[in-house]
């Protein structure tokens, strides 16, 4: 387990959040659901916690408030707890009914694949995630792992045995002002994860792009591109009215291609400063086409993903490099 799912905050005072992700798909993908247990503090000192839901089927999203009294996690392990709510390594229980609505059920997780960590595998940001005063920080803690249980969202029953799921976090100030995030674990083919972010990251009072993607296939394919491993993102386009993106990475890995597609989407609450008030809009339910090849151009793994997690904030509307 990478020591940055465990809780960071234990000693900041203020502009400083945290937040787990669970994104959930059940077998026969009629339900995906996102869950995001996790707490802030603003400029003032001010503390809450919080558990925000995205129902993918019809765009609904929820935010709980609860005391930051409410909220407990540990610092050598990945275990937090809010009021009645627990999430872990393992799985996840919860019993809210607040005034924004109600969730209860308990889901476990089986058949882990963690994301791997160790001196030879840093975290995905690689060495930027040692570097002090960063903006952001953001760990991948599961690439995929099968889910066992049942879920009540606001009355309606939410079946999840032999789904999927995939656990990430972040944790620092903000989020990046401008910046875009995918993640797809269900493709047509077989099985594999993959994952990819590009922002503009600012840092020590200047601004540099960053990338990294990850795939894996379970089976002996692992690929990693990113901007500290001498890879390059050699072809890239954005355009966030149309909530698409298409990029092609080269690196000593081989070459990775990948398009995408939002495809509805719920608002979720996202961090400035601790605050939680910048509107941010995310699909658990992008369609995303992904092709590896070597470094020979033999196609190693090519398929899509009607399940893919998704979001675009930026400050253009159309982004090209070609």
């Amino acid at each position: 387990m990478i020591k940055q799912a465990f809780f960071q905050g234990k000693n900041k005072h203020k502009r400083y959040f945290e937040g787990w992700y669970f994104k959930c798909i059940s077998a026969d993908r009629k339900h995906a659901i996102a869950i995001i247990p996790g707490m802030a503090i603003d400029p003032q000192g001010k503390k809450h916690a919080f558990i925000q839901v995205i129902n993918a089927v019809n765009g609904k999203t929820w935010y709980h408030h609860f005391p930051y009294s409410e909220f407990s996690a540990r610092s050598d392990d990945f275990d937090v707890e809010i009021e009645n709510n627990g999430f872990n390594a393992l799985g996840l229980s919860l019993n809210v009914d607040t005034g924004e609505g109600s969730i209860k059920g308990r889901l476990t997780f089986d058949n882990v694949h963690p994301f791997p960590s160790g001196p030879k595998n840093p975290g995905i940001m690689g060495p930027f995630g040692a570097l002090p005063f960063m903006e952001c920080y953001h760990a991948i803690i599961h690439l995929y792992h099968e889910i066992k249980g049942d879920i009540e969202l606001d009355g309606e029953i939410l079946n999840f045995n032999g789904g999927v799921g995939y656990i990430e976090k972040d944790y620092g100030r903000s989020f990046p002002k401008t910046y875009l995030w995918l993640q797809a674990s269900h493709f047509e083919a077989r099985n594999a994860s993959f994952v990819f972010s590009r922002a503009n990251i600012p840092f020590l009072g200047m601004e540099f792009p960053g990338f990294f993607a990850y795939f894996t296939d379970f089976n002996g394919i692992t690929r990693r591109f990113a901007t500290y491993n001498r890879s390059r993102l050699v072809k890239w386009e954005v355009d966030k009215e149309m909530g698409s993106c298409a990029g092609e990475l080269e690196g000593p890995a081989g070459a990775l291609a990948f398009s995408a597609k939002m495809a509805g989407g719920g608002t979720l609450r996202a961090p400035v400063d601790g605050l939680m008030d910048r509107e941010i809009t995310e699909s658990i339910t992008a369609a995303v086409w992904v092709r590896l090849t070597d470094q020979q151009g033999v196609v190693l793994f090519e398929s899509t993903s009607s399940e893919a997690g998704m979001e675009i904030c930026l400050d253009e509307v159309v982004v090209s490099n070609k």
